[in-house]
């Protein structure tokens, strides 16, 4: 199969966002939301015609890309001049603040831009006044020289996350510039609408319950739809962690979208009582903050298979999309007819979430009591392989392994197209060092699962561990190309790149994969593991002072987890403090790390690849 890869390329990028949204989205809503419609029509049809290309709508603001400064720069000055004219019809007319800027842009598969430029721009375009097209100084030298541009200067700014930076107010001296006369006017249709929207995040249900003791269920409920969801190839899907970040938040929905990047959110509440179980839910243009499509569902308990059927096919439904025959079959099926086994089943998806030893032992715990409710129930084996290969991986113990084996093996005979059975057994294979065996259950998932994130970023792991480097960045950069906000496989990425001695690739990676981690610890900002591999980043980029803070903070958060001290040990031998980190690797073996062929790779180690002591401390790991 194809594999998607992360590519780069110079491009001009400018953000407009309507100024007085928010106080006109207050007062008046219907006419706040025109004036979101006629920005997206004025800019799909001005950027068209500069032969640029519109990313995405981010609430009241877009983001395009032009292949030259002139021509956003024109474009700027095209849009803000026809959208001062056009808010009119609103019932009070309002400006556009754009920015510009030019330089190196990561883009994803699917078209999305990321990288130090896009956040000029955004920041540029905050510091513009209303009316106002703002360019920064790298646009600046490029047309100073061009008769139809004039430029004001602005002074230096100092924006945040970019530094300091000259800014400029461009103008286009030329009698042409105007209102396209192609521009359309008018309302869109709520069917034209909804078929704009291409990305979604999906929102923890709110617990209704008397006893507010069924946030496990209701995180179960929207996660099995968000993964359901997920399949659809047409269809980007904020990842789980992101989304279930602002729970029991206040935020408002235009908010939320723009945080998570995308054009909807689907939100609900579920109340469960005795047998029954009531679901409310509803589809929100995080555009706009407008309903697009509600439905409550008030059912026997033992239908919630059906219930979550029928919500993920409605959104499907309301965003005027279809399935593929590939994805109808991947869809959401139910491995157990046995509602009690179900909720010890979403118990256990629940605790794996907290990734510490003791929640993955519980974990394992209501796997094994969801299969003594159904031993036919092939989701809850697969969990099982999973724990076990865990917690294998923290304490190396035999018995664990043969048990994933047991357990996946068990998985795959009841189901043997479960994509998630086979990424279990590629654990297990790649845990023993039995590559190729790997390999052929990882490949099998992803041919069951294109959009399986888990098949590719184990199989990425795998394929590192065995030495395979070329093959593990493809895989690596196809897991981001699926989850493009997971931090972890951006930060992969950059260690595979140094590893292959691609220096300054790994090193534009390692600036993408701590802007990943920044976006993450927004919403997740007790996560030792996002501070650890960010440490190492920081110390790869010579941020010290900064990588030993938040070196401290992820032992702070984790102090007895292995993974989290081999991190850190890794911190310390970048930053050149070698008794630490080969102090900090012994400790992590004691704490029960395994794996010296990941350890033999990690680039973090070559200076001290030499070392007699970290030759023996490898050789400990070897033989564990």
């Amino acid at each position: 199969m194809q594999e998607t890869l992360l590519t780069h390329r110079l491009a001009a990028v400018w953000f407009a966002d309507v100024v007085g949204y928010s106080a006109r989205a207050a007062e008046d809503e219907r006419g706040a939301l025109q004036l979101v419609e006629i920005l997206q029509a004025l800019s799909r049809e001005t950027v068209r015609r500069y032969e640029g290309r519109i990313v995405k709508f981010i609430g009241d603001a877009v983001l395009a890309e032009f292949p030259s400064t002139a021509l956003a720069v024109e474009a700027g000055a095209v849009l803000s001049k026809a959208y001062l004219e056009q808010s009119v019809a609103t019932g009070h007319s309002h400006s556009l603040t754009v920015g510009v800027h030019v330089g190196d842009v990561a883009v994803s598969s699917e078209g999305d831009l990321y990288g130090d430029t896009v956040n000029a721009a955004a920041r540029i375009q905050e510091a513009a006044e209303p009316g106002q097209v703002a360019v920064s100084q790298d646009v600046w030298r490029q047309l100073r020289g061009r008769r139809e541009f004039y430029f004001e200067p602005l002074g230096d700014r100092s924006l945040k996350g970019i530094g300091p930076i000259g800014l400029y107010a461009a103008t286009v001296e030329d009698s042409e510039i105007g209102s396209p006369q192609s521009i359309p006017q008018g309302k869109k249709s709520e069917e034209e609408t909804k078929k704009t929207i291409r990305s979604l995040g999906v929102l923890p249900f709110a617990d209704l319950s008397a006893e507010r003791d069924q946030e496990y269920f209701g995180d179960g409920i929207a996660e099995e739809i968000l993964n359901a969801l997920a399949k659809v190839g047409a269809l980007h899907v904020a990842a789980r962690t992101s989304c279930f970040a602002f729970r029991g938040t206040s935020i408002d929905a235009r908010e939320i979208g723009r945080r998570l990047g995308v054009e909807a959110l689907l939100e609900g509440s579920i109340r469960k009582a005795r047998n029954r179980v009531r679901i409310s839910v509803q589809l929100i243009d995080a555009r706009n903050g407008y309903q697009l499509w509600s439905e409550r569902f008030d059912r026997e308990i033992d239908d919630i298979f059906a219930i979550q059927d029928e919500i993920a096919r409605s959104v499907i439904d309301a965003l005027s999309l279809s399935l593929t025959q590939r994805e109808e079959r991947r869809f959401l099926k139910a491995s157990t007819k046995n509602v009690e086994a179900y909720e010890f089943y979403l118990r256990a998806r629940k605790l794996f979430q907290r990734w510490t030893r003791q929640s993955i032992e519980l974990g394992r715990q209501m796997f094994e009591r969801a299969i003594e409710l159904d031993p036919h129930f092939a989701a809850a084996w697969a969990g099982l392989a999973t724990a076990h290969v865990y917690l294998f991986s923290w304490g190396g113990r035999d018995p664990d392994l043969q048990k994933a084996h047991n357990a996946g093996t068990r998985a795959l005979e009841l189901d043997p197209a479960l994509a998630d059975a086979h990424v279990a057994a590629g654990q297990s294979f790649s845990m023993e060092q039995r590559y190729g065996e790997a390999a052929a259950e990882f490949e099998r998932a992803t041919e069951l699962d294109p959009m399986l994130f888990d098949a590719y970023y184990y199989y990425a792991r795998s394929c590192f561990k065995a030495g395979d480097l070329e093959k593990a960045l493809k895989l690596f950069e196809k897991a981001q190309a699926i989850r493009p906000e997971d931090y972890q496989s951006a930060a992969l990425i950059a260690a595979v790149l140094r590893q292959l001695g691609r220096t300054d690739e790994a090193r534009r990676a390692d600036q993408l994969a701590i802007e990943s981690i920044n976006r993450h610890l927004e919403f997740n900002a007790d996560e030792a593991r996002a501070f650890n591999l960010g440490a190492i980043i920081l110390a790869r980029l010579g941020e010290v002072e900064r990588a030993k803070q938040w070196n401290e903070r992820a032992m702070s958060l984790a102090p007895d987890d292995d993974a989290i001290l081999y991190n850190a040990s890794c911190v310390f031998a970048v930053l050149g403090e070698d008794d630490q980190a080969l102090a900090g690797l012994q400790r992590a073996i004691e704490a029960g790390l395994a794996g010296g062929d990941w350890v033999s790779h990690d680039p973090d180690w070559e200076r001290l690849r030499d070392h007699p002591r970290f030759q023996t401390l490898v050789h400990r790991l070897r033989r564990s």
